[in-house]
């Protein structure tokens, strides 16, 4: 008797007759199409467990199957294999398996080609790529399959789609009509003029645009426009209509030169700068839709050489999914780890190194990210299943009612386990913040995987596994079967369970990058820490439980916090992954954003009020700080974006700010917030007298002048006495001006010598500097702009400016530290420092190691550069942890700073010795 899973996939129960499990099939495959194989699958097992009169019954209708084009995943398994590609390797795309194809279809005889199509359709048709079935039927009539043809994309320039179609005529004249066919279904979906004009005149050289119609195309009404709304006007005609990104880059090209604006130049990949040696020089990321922070955090993580040393090799650190014992124990973010979210997560590593692998090994300038990646950085493991779960609600559909009551179909599967439903990703942990502490929304939602979406595990590596494993026997009767002849139930079959709606993958899959786009930069910064320790294993197990790794000593620090009350004072401690901090008060410098993290505040407690402030028990070696920029208005009831400047430093002393039991410190700091509470109190009168609240914008001195001058006007104008005025009112009024204006040089005095006062204050604390190593930008609004970063290279001494594709070095370090534009600024908001000791060993912007028979000749100097992914690390073992601040500052730990991750140079010399043996040898 087949195992009970083939019969309820099926709809069906072990007593029914062959006959009936072949109806259950067919409705089951009628309502569920995306799941044929399986149910396939089931039917071919149930015959053969069967044998006897039943075998030959099912048998017929399994025949019927395959003359129809469906097959088993045994089926589908196999026709990987026949291309010699695995089932189960999520990083193959259509481009490769089509190249397989064509590649063993030139390698073998034609008269297997037909054998060839068959198992390259059934692979297209798994994973519903139209592209892979156009090929494998040799067909023209959609555009995907029109470019697929042609060998073109969805970004390839028209003028490159035209000498594709040439080529093609020089190689076979004979397919001239296809080739036609092809270039107007591309012409026609792109609505491409140059294309059309080609096709029509058979011309290349289509009108020139001119600067109106540049600024019309973009749907731009105001030629003043900054580059900011050019930049936003831009991106939102690429996301509405990607097929015509040539045509808008070609209007952004025409604006971008006749504005010569150097922004707009590099966003529409203008560059003045030289032709660079690829192999010095790090790669860009195409923007695959409203991306670019995406492309900013991809390209400052792959920069940190622990962390892409660890994505390179994940193997070495992965969890096993198999190991229930671990499994139960881990815990990341104060919560359990389910063991979906494990897999998930090994997922996202395997489609973040199969990125990191391009970035160092392409030939390209650039590369694109995966929108597979894209969706499982952008969107955690919560937000997936609400997004999942509102397209099930949203598709669903009444089956009817009976008196009333809705019909809602056989009972489904099996509920989830406890263990299954905690599926929740990570709260963010705490971090300092200016304000009290808020908890984002990152952790809200359960998680529901539906049966419409594949098995996380059905696109792992090896050794990571489904919990089912069905596979049935080949269609041959057993020898030893026994004929079952039950008696017909008496009763028709039931219906099979109602299947969730069949949803196209790959929309489902933009849809969800799309939506994932709109999530706050620094969730998504906390869903990529979160699953790259949910992926890999601990190093040890803090007291509280909560897994210690490589992620942990990287970016995470920990705080503790003083609450002072009548009672006495309190204390707790607390992790975090970056600091944060605001601008809404005005411009400031980093030290002060800081200080409004750690700096005495008054709070309300349950007796009153109390007094708190922080201090850094443990500083991690990267220092990540988060610039919060949106703020609520009370009164529009509307968020907006603070553009007040943030003044940098490239090196900042993180010493003032660490838990220490060294009194002078926490002396100096007292002193500091008794002088900024007096100078809040200042700057607040130094507003009263400047009036800054009231909407005239007049100074006080302003209006008692302007007073004075009326007074003194009216008294002119009625000089027959009519209405005296007071020459002692107007004295009066004088020396009320004379008044509010020593008063004001006072207060601006005093202001200034408490700002000298604090700025030297802490100048003889020095011994834990943290240099300025990468700043993320925003240019825009709440709703809308533009992300790049700026990433320093510590050892060619510059910075370079990553822009999506456009990877371009920093000529004058203003646009970086300066404030030039007071209308719509670019903003900093996330900022990264690296301990000073440490940073040789943890940042590495430039590693490219391109393969010799795809570079050019002339590559050979630049060795240095390149990353040596075979040679060993000579063996530095001291941990890179984050210390305690007496530790940080002591001359023994001063001596000992070291990891186990090699300089470049020492990588270089590790490469001639290693050289020098195989020589010997």
């Amino acid at each position: 008797m087949a195992p009970a899973p083939f019969y309820e996939d099926l709809g069906a129960t072990e007593d029914m007759a062959a006959s009936a499990i072949v109806e259950a099939y067919n409705q089951q495959v009628a309502v569920d199409p995306g799941r044929a194989p399986l149910y396939l699958q089931c039917l071919k097992s149930i015959g053969t467990l069967r044998g006897g009169d039943d075998y030959e019954i099912i048998e017929q209708a399994v025949a019927v199957a395959y003359s129809e084009g469906k097959y088993t995943d045994d089926d589908l398994a196999e026709s990987y294999k026949y291309f010699g590609l695995w089932h189960y390797d999520f990083s193959l795309t259509d481009d490769i398996i089509i190249g397989k194809f064509y590649a063993y279809l030139s390698s073998t005889s034609p008269e297997k080609e037909n054998e060839s199509r068959q198992n390259l359709w059934r692979i297209g048709d798994s994973r519903g790529s139209e592209r892979i079935k156009a090929v494998s039927e040799d067909r023209v009539s959609t555009v995907e399959q029109a470019q697929v043809f042609l060998g073109v994309e969805n970004n390839t320039p028209d003028d490159f789609i035209i000498t594709m179609y040439t080529a093609k005529l020089n190689d076979n004249p004979s397919c001239k009509d296809l080739a036609n066919r092809a270039l107007k279904l591309i012409a026609e979906g792109r609505k491409s003029t140059m294309l059309n004009h080609y096709l029509t005149t058979g011309e290349t050289i289509a009108a020139e645009m001119d600067i109106g119609d540049a600024y019309r195309l973009l749907q731009i009404p105001d030629r003043t426009a900054d580059d900011g709304a050019i930049m936003a006007a831009y991106t939102i005609c690429i996301d509405e209509s990607p097929s015509q990104a040539d045509l808008y880059n070609r209007a952004l090209s025409i604006i971008a030169k006749n504005m010569d604006s150097p922004m707009l130049r590099n966003m529409a990949g203008i560059s003045t700068e030289p032709d660079r040696n690829l192999l010095e020089w790090p790669v860009g990321l195409q923007n695959i839709g409203n991306t670019c922070y995406l492309n900013s955090l991809l390209q400052f993580y792959f920069t940190i050489r622990p962390f892409r040393d660890m994505v390179m090799h994940f193997e070495r650190y992965q969890m096993n999914v198999n190991d229930e014992v671990s499994i139960s124990q881990k815990q990341v973010g104060s919560r359990k780890v389910a063991k979906k979210e494990v897999v998930r997560s090994l997922k996202f590593l395997w489609e973040l190194r199969n990125l990191f692998d391009h970035m160092i090994m392409s030939p390209q300038s650039s590369v694109a990210p995966g929108q597979e990646l894209a969706r499982l950085t952008l969107i955690s493991s919560g937000s997936e299943a609400a997004i999942r779960r509102r397209s099930t609600i949203s598709k669903s559909q009444s089956l009817g009612d009976v008196d009333g009551r809705p019909i809602l179909g056989p009972l489904g599967p099996p509920l989830p386990t406890a263990e299954e439903q905690s599926d929740q990703p990570a709260a963010p942990e705490n971090t300092p913040s200016p304000s009290k502490d808020t908890v984002s929304d990152i952790g809200s939602d359960a998680t529901l995987v539906t049966d419409a979406i594949p098995s996380a595990a059905s696109a792992l590596p090896a050794g990571i596994k489904d919990d089912e494993d069905r596979k049935g026997g080949p269609l041959s009767p057993p020898a030893s079967a026994t004929p079952l002849h039950p008696e017909p139930p008496s009763h028709p079959p039931p219906v099979p369970p109602r299947p969730i709606p069949e949803t196209d993958r790959q929309k489902q899959l933009i849809e969800e990058v799309e939506i994932g786009a709109q999530q706050d930069v620094t969730e998504v910064i906390n869903n990529v820490l979160f699953q790259s320790q949910c992926a890999i294993r601990p190093l040890r197990i803090d007291s509280d439980g909560e897994q210690v790794d490589l992620i942990k000593n990287l970016f995470y620090g920990r705080t503790r916090s003083y609450i002072t009350t009548a009672a006495g004072t309190r204390s707790k401690e607390e992790r975090w992954c970056d600091i944060k901090v605001d601008v809404a008060g005005g411009p400031r410098d980093i030290y002060a954003a800081i200080d409004g993290a750690f700096d005495m505040q008054k709070i309300s407690v349950e007796n009153g009020e109390a007094e708190q402030y922080g201090s850094i028990t443990n500083i991690p070696p990267i220092l990540q700080i988060q610039v919060q920029r949106v703020q609520f208005d009370p009164v529009k009831k509307t968020s907006f974006k603070s553009t007040n400047h943030l003044e940098l430093h490239e090196v900042i002393y993180m010493d003032r700010y660490m838990d220490t039991t060294k009194p002078e410190m926490m002396d100096r700091r007292r002193q500091s917030w008794e002088w900024k509470a007096k100078l809040k109190l200042l700057e607040a009168r130094r507003a009263e007298l400047l009036r800054q609240q009231e909407d005239d914008h007049l100074e006080l001195t302003e209006l008692l002048r302007d007073t004075k001058n009326v007074l003194e006007g009216v008294a002119e104008v009625e000089s027959d006495g009519s209405l005296e005025i007071s020459p002692e009112l107007l004295n009066e009024l004088d020396q009320l001006c004379q008044s509010v204006q020593a008063e004001l040089h006072s207060v601006d005095q005093e202001i200034q010598s408490i700002q000298a006062s604090l700025s030297n204050h802490f100048s003889r604390f020095g011994k834990l500097p943290y240099l300025l190593y990468a700043v993320f930008m925003h240019h825009g609004s709440v709703s809308f702009g533009h992300y790049w970063i700026y990433i320093r290279d510590f050892v060619k001494g510059i910075w370079r400016k990553y822009n999506d594709e456009y990877v371009t070095e920093v000529q004058n370090l203003d646009e970086i530290f300066k404030n030039n534009d007071t209308k719509n600024p670019p903003t900093p908001y996330f900022l990264v420092y690296i301990n000073d000791e440490k940073w040789s060993r943890l940042v590495d912007p430039v590693c490219r190691d391109i393969p010799e028979w795809q570079t050019d000749a002339g590559t050979e100097d630049t060795e240095a550069t390149t990353a040596m992914e075979d040679v060993q690390s000579p063996g530095i073992t001291v941990s890179i942890g984050p210390p305690g601040y007496e530790e940080a500052t002591s001359m023994d730990h001063v001596v000992s700073v070291e990891s186990t991750w090699p300089t470049a140079a020492e990588e270089k010399q590790a490469f001639v010795d290693a050289t020098k043996k195989d020589d010997a040898y």
